[in-house]
């Protein structure tokens, strides 16, 4: 029988409902951006859109009424509301002329902060719909729950939510505050992009975009080549800003509010520094041994490929050494900081990882019963927590693998393979097959890596419990 009964559903359909009236009135900046370059159609669009989101689902979420919410609401609410708000959000695509599968392919990359993409030219595209497609990303950036936190009445449901997005900010007691701060810090980011990307040259309006993809470590662009068309000072400034959505909000907030010495100490950040650093090295020296020497988009890649942006260059992945590729799959699975805008393992993770295999080292040469605790940065890591990191990497990677799998039976590379999901599944974007044989996939394809999308965003586990909340087994308790 199902794991989920009528009032499970109905628990489920009411937190949902209360992410999606958040992006309804979302939807009233991509109007006004219409309506100013006389985009009427698009207009509509938007607007219907937005009205019948926050209609229909307000209506939904009073006749329901509020619901004991459980982990498994959480969990489960944050998973349909990813595929839900893909879907919704494809419609614009839709009316473009875009065959839907490539338009929820779009749409999920946009809120997923992947950045690949299924449109060979965006500079075709009427200003609106290049503004959705940066402007889904920017909201992605910081989630649906982050925006939906913010009107939640209940602080228990709010909790949950919190809890269930992986999300561990806790530098104010109150959750609407810590997700007010959170935004408000994104806004500041954002403007200051969106300043230094037309003072380097750009037109306004694709300073907005690449403002908004960049901080969002989402990676859209206005054109086909990506942020390396318009030279190397808008470059510098997508590598701050990427560095910027790779760090996590708490550690953002510590600098706001003066602690630089505490900033400086993390020791995750200092491990995303030291990363960037030994990537690009490495590359380097890839590149000079093959006579490679665009050295710097080398660096410009390591730096969207770690924090997941996929902002890239006229530099084509496809035509650079083996080694170089290897150290961009390596850093796409690793990822940036945990609790921020980037996707894949996290740095925490790996740094869990890395105390884990020294403690066991040590232990040999210790008595049996000596108790060794795991320690980073001064914050001691429960057992428990360590086997959590520990077993969601396992599954990450066996996720990758598993999709890797279906690519190399249908005739692709391994190392296509495994460069394309795991650049899906990290949210990075970034792709070394280019042409034809991308835009032309097959469309089962196309929906096996928006799936990847989704279940690297949402950190895989709701995907799961989802599977098994509307699966067969025991109840979930």
């Amino acid at each position: 029988m199902a794991e989920l009964d009528f009032e499970d559903i109905l628990t489920i359909i009411h937190m949902t409902s209360n992410m999606m009236r958040v992006i309804g009135l979302a939807l009233i900046v991509p109007i006004i951006v219409s309506i100013i370059y006389g985009e009427s159609m698009y207009a509509e669009i938007f607007a219907v859109m937005g009205i019948t989101l926050f209609v229909a689902f307000t209506m939904a979420r009073n006749f329901i009424g509020p619901k004991k919410v459980r982990t498994k609401h959480a969990l489960i609410s944050i998973a349909v509301g990813w595929f839900l708000v893909g879907a919704i959000s494809s419609i614009p695509f839709i009316f473009h002329g875009i065959s839907p599968i490539d338009a929820f392919f779009e749409s999920v990359s946009g809120w997923s902060g992947t950045g690949l993409s299924m449109i060979p030219d965006p500079a075709t595209l009427p200003h609106a719909l290049n503004f959705w497609r940066g402007f889904i990303q920017w909201m992605g950036g910081f989630g649906i729950v982050l925006l939906a936190l913010l009107f939640y009445e209940r602080p228990d449901t709010a909790q949950k939510l919190f809890v269930a997005e992986g999300r561990n900010e806790d530098f104010y007691p109150s959750l609407a505050r810590i997700a007010r701060t959170i935004i408000l810090i994104y806004f500041i980011y954002t403007a200051i992009g969106v300043l230094l990307f037309w003072l380097s040259g750009m037109s306004i309006f694709d300073s907005v975009i690449h403002s908004f993809t960049s901080i969002a470590t989402g990676g859209f662009s206005t054109n086909s080549t990506g942020l390396g068309f318009y030279g190397m000072w808008p470059m510098l400034i997508g590598i701050l800003l990427m560095t910027l959505g790779g760090i996590s909000f708490e550690s953002h907030y510590d600098l706001f509010k003066g602690k630089v010495k505490r900033f400086f100490s993390n020791p995750e950040i200092r491990f995303f520094f030291a990363v960037v650093a030994v990537a690009s090295i490495l590359m380097a020296i890839n590149f000079f041994m093959f006579k490679e020497s665009r050295y710097f988009d080398g660096v410009f890649y390591i730096v969207s490929a770690i924090t997941g942006t996929g902002n890239t260059t006229s530099l084509m992945l496809n035509t650079i050494p083996a080694l170089s590729v290897f150290i961009l799959i390596l850093v796409m699975i690793f990822g940036a900081c945990y609790g921020s805008t980037t996707g894949a393992l996290k740095l925490w993770r790996i740094l869990i990882l890395f105390r884990v295999i020294r403690r066991e080292i040590y232990k040999a040469f210790l008595p049996q019963k000596t108790v060794l605790p795991i320690k980073i940065g001064g914050k001691y890591i429960s057992d428990d927590d360590a086997l959590k990191a520990l077993s969601y990497m396992a599954l990450y990677i066996a996720l990758i693998a598993f999709g890797s799998i279906f690519f190399m039976l249908a005739g692709y590379g391994v190392v296509e393979s495994l460069f394309t999901v795991a650049s899906a599944q990290g949210n990075v974007g970034i792709s070394i097959i280019y042409g034809a044989p991308w835009f032309d996939m097959n469309p089962l394809f196309k929906l096996l890596l928006s799936l990847h999308m989704i279940v690297g965003r949402m950190e895989i586990i709701p995907f799961l419990v989802m599977i098994k909340g509307f699966g067969v087994g025991k109840k979930i308790q």
